[in-house]
């Protein structure tokens, strides 16, 4: 059989856009879970439906951009720096198929591709294309041939000598499967992304041996570690995690002045220490957690001491440091206050 064709820039273009959709339909399920992963991670607590959706519709714009766009502006990038390296990839072609695989004839060079060569043959609505075993393409257009059946027959002997020669027409999956490389998108959602890391980690060692995929395995775990670090770190010393202690530290405080206050009924005096007070009375709470979240672990209990017939009573605030503008001291409002002993410094 022998035939005749010339592709054109544009057929390798309409070629990979193709073979973008193609593909992007394969992984049509990273953009719909995905981009609602993120958003909810994004949507905080209390829920934000505001960030939820700006984060849904950005996470989606970047995933089709990552999935479709990347990988077809790359596929031009590489036949375009082809082209311009050689000048004779888009000279016209005679090709002949014979026993020893496929010779091809332009104005300036001849070659024979043999059998062996051909990793895998496919075809779409308007190509026929090769994937040889360095993963080059062979690209034919299917206008080249004058029917359907010149078509039927090119593909049919192209399946008979690759069985001959292979003992089956099933490519080795393994010698051209690509890493799944776009997994790594998944690595960046928090603890999620740790164990996708760790399974592209085993990939990357033990099936593909490629350093490319420990690496991106290795950030995805590194992401979600820093993501926990981070958050254990505002827990303990953000802002907002000292405006809400503050809020509890003065509701204990009030409750805990009137426990002081109820043992000088029952006892006559005021406890020497607040340690008495939890001793008749389990549920009070007599640890400041303004201490409690510096990691102090000697002593982090609400700054108590008697003074004559009185008493002061406080929380160290948020900078951890008794006696300074950030003190924290209970706020009940009573209208006789001289018949307590609380001492507000």
């Amino acid at each position: 059989m022998e035939i005749k064709f010339q592709n054109t820039e544009n057929d390798y273009k309409l070629f990979y856009k193709f073979q973008s959709k193609k593909e992007f339909k394969k992984r049509i399920s990273i953009l719909i879970y995905l981009p609602i992963i993120i958003g909810l991670l994004f949507g905080g607590q209390p829920f934000d439906w505001t960030r939820f959706i700006v984060a849904v519709l950005i996470s989606a714009l970047l995933t089709i951009l990552a999935l479709y766009f990347v990988p077809y502006l790359g596929s031009l990038a590489k036949i375009t720096k082809q082209i311009s390296q050689d000048p004779s990839f888009l000279d016209e072609k005679k090709l002949l198929l014979n026993e020893e695989g496929l010779y091809f004839e332009t104005a300036t060079k001849n070659v024979t591709l043999k059998w062996e060569s051909i990793f895998s043959y496919h075809f779409n609505s308007q190509f026929i294309y090769l994937i040889l075993a360095d993963k080059r393409l062979f690209l034919i257009p299917k206008r080249a041939f004058s029917s359907e059946i010149d078509i039927i027959n090119f593909l049919g002997i192209i399946q008979t000598q690759i069985i001959k020669v292979r003992g089956t027409n099933k490519a080795l999956s393994t010698v051209h499967e690509k890493p799944p490389y776009l997994l790594g998108i998944v690595c960046l959602i928090p603890f999620i992304g740790a164990i996708i890391g760790i399974v592209l980690i085993l990939y990357g060692i033990f099936k593909y041996k490629d350093k490319w995929l420990v690496i991106i395995g290795t950030v995805g775990i590194v992401i979600t570690i820093s993501f926990y670090a981070y958050l254990s770190y505002q827990l303990k010393f953000g802002e907002d995690s000292g405006n809400g202690l503050s809020q509890i530290s003065s509701w204990q405080l009030n409750t805990l002045m009137k426990d002081i206050e109820f043992y000088k009924l029952q006892n006559g005096v005021y406890p020497d220490s607040l340690q008495q007070i939890s001793l008749s009375n389990t549920m009070v709470g007599i640890d400041d957690p303004m201490l409690m979240r510096k990691g102090f672990k000697k002593n982090t209990k609400y700054s108590y001491g008697k003074v004559g017939d009185k008493y002061y009573l406080f929380s160290v605030g948020m900078d951890g440091i008794a006696n300074t503008p950030d003190d924290i001291y209970p706020t009940i409002t009573i209208p006789d206050s001289t018949k307590f002993g609380l001492i507000r410094k």
